[in-house]
């Protein structure tokens, strides 16, 4: 009886007045799936080359941290073009779905390219610049890493357009196969590569540009099936149309420039790691990988509510964008809680996994032990709630305060009480889950407010 009683709320907290619950689970599941695989590929990665020293797990650590940084502009536009495909559908305008998701996949694509070309040209500069201080073995891995990662851009441009313009539309059912067979044959492929041939990082990226190239057939295929859905025509492949591609690149701008300052400002806290020296290096990797475990359902809740509240404004049901935001942050707080509890006793196998440096375990589990209390606490308030305030149009307001608390507080206080006062890597750690409580505090404020109102006008 409970038990049904759990069930039945459940279901009635992901019921709105213009979606069904079943329709919420159907682009929910895909996305927590999606976003298992995603953090899973991350982990493995690192605990498959920590089997090559830790001057190997410190330069794919480091040149991942600049990765994300560019590869989170091309999955801005991706976003935006989610944002603008649910509430075009929501709004029933279908006969421009065509030249939305064509436009979508052009803007990821030539992006995409634009930064593989200019970071191919001063990959060495800015490896200098950020990371000068690493021994010379890490940066001599970081080069070729770089590198490699950088010449996978153009195929992983386009397929975060094809999964931006699926998602908007609700298939993200298809999205995750995509994920799924970009990230199963990179997994695959680091077997074969890292593990079973012994070739390091080069293992990585022979693995890398197999997967990721082949995957953007794989995910072409998926676009091609739903051409009807999109009402897609040959033109709006093989044609730019620089209106629409501009007006995708304005929108999508906001969550662009957030991502693009926010993880800036994490490689300038990445170099204040780097000066601590490659087993603190080694050991942020680690932690990071094991802490983002429990970040998988929530993170994925997050990237789920921005199609599901677009489709909302679009139908212009404001009861249904409070009460699903609403919902979907108390399901990512239990959820993050829970995964943290069943990770806890786990920690020992993991660190057996990872095989760090003995005096870096406990700096490890004091890492965890901070990101435990700081998860139920702030972390779905700083990272759930902000994708609701995106998708009815408040990038504006999201993306100034998290630029302002990271620059001002995450790096300022960081340096000082990692560096100045030598607290460390934890001493860093603690003031960046700090930072998510501000963060966090404010977005909410700003929803409850009811300001966010004022775009929709």
């Amino acid at each position: 009886m409970l038990f049904l009683k759990v069930r039945q709320k459940f279901f009635n907290s992901l019921e709105g007045e213009g979606i069904s619950a079943n329709e919420t689970l159907s682009i929910l599941l895909p996305v927590i799936i999606d976003q298992f695989f995603l953090v899973s590929f991350n982990f493995m990665n690192t605990a498959m080359i920590s089997s090559s020293g830790a001057a190997a797990i410190s330069a794919v650590n480091m040149v991942g941290s600049i990765n994300i940084f560019l590869v989170q502009v091309f999955v801005a536009i991706g976003l935006g073009g989610t944002v603008l495909i649910s509430r075009t559908h929501g709004g029933g305008d279908h006969r421009q779905l065509g030249r939305l998701s064509g436009s979508v996949l052009h803007s990821t694509f030539l992006v995409g390219v634009l930064l593989m070309i200019l970071f191919l040209v001063l990959h060495q500069f800015v490896l200098n610049l950020l990371f000068g201080q690493a021994d010379a073995t890490v940066m001599a891995n970081a080069k070729l890493y770089f590198i490699g990662i950088l010449l996978s851009y153009p195929a992983h441009a386009i397929i975060e357009g094809i999964n931006g313009s699926l998602r908007g539309l609700g298939f993200t059912q298809n999205s995750l196969k995509n994920s799924l067979f970009m990230n199963v044959s990179y997994i695959i492929g680091n077997l074969f590569f890292v593990i079973y041939l012994q070739l390091g990082i080069m293992g990585l990226i022979y693995s890398l540009l197999i997967s990721r190239w082949s995957a953007v057939l794989f995910a072409s295929y998926a676009f091609y099936l739903h051409r009807s859905d999109f009402r897609l025509k040959r033109s709006n492949i093989v044609t730019l149309d620089f209106s629409m591609i501009r007006y995708i690149l304005t929108i999508s701008l906001p969550f662009a420039a957030e991502s693009f300052f926010f993880n800036g400002g994490k490689i300038i806290m990445q170099m204040m790691i780097v000066s601590l020296g490659t087993a603190h290096i080694a050991a942020n990797a680690i932690a990071g990988s094991w802490i983002q475990l429990a970040e998988i359902i929530p993170s994925a809740l997050a990237t789920a509510l921005v199609p599901i509240v677009g489709q909302s404004v679009g139908r212009k049901n404001i009861n249904d964008v409070k009460k699903l935001t609403n919902s979907f942050i108390r399901l990512a707080i239990i959820s993050i809680i829970t995964v943290d509890l069943l990770l806890l006793p786990l920690f020992p196998f993991a660190m057996k996994l990872f095989n760090p440096p003995t005096e870096m375990i406990p700096i490890i589990f004091r890492m965890y032990l901070v990101a435990f209390v700081m998860h139920g606490i702030a972390w779905c308030y700083s990272f759930v709630l902000p994708s609701a305030l995106r998708a009815v149009g408040d990038g504006k307001f999201t993306t100034t305060v998290s630029l302002i608390s990271m620059w001002l507080f995450r790096i300022g206080a960081g340096y000082l009480v990692g560096i100045q006062l030598g607290y460390g890597l934890v001493g860093i750690f603690v003031v960046m889950t700090i930072e998510w409580g501000i963060r966090g505090f404010i977005f909410y404020k700003r929803f409850s407010s009811n300001k966010w109102l004022e775009n929709l006008e």
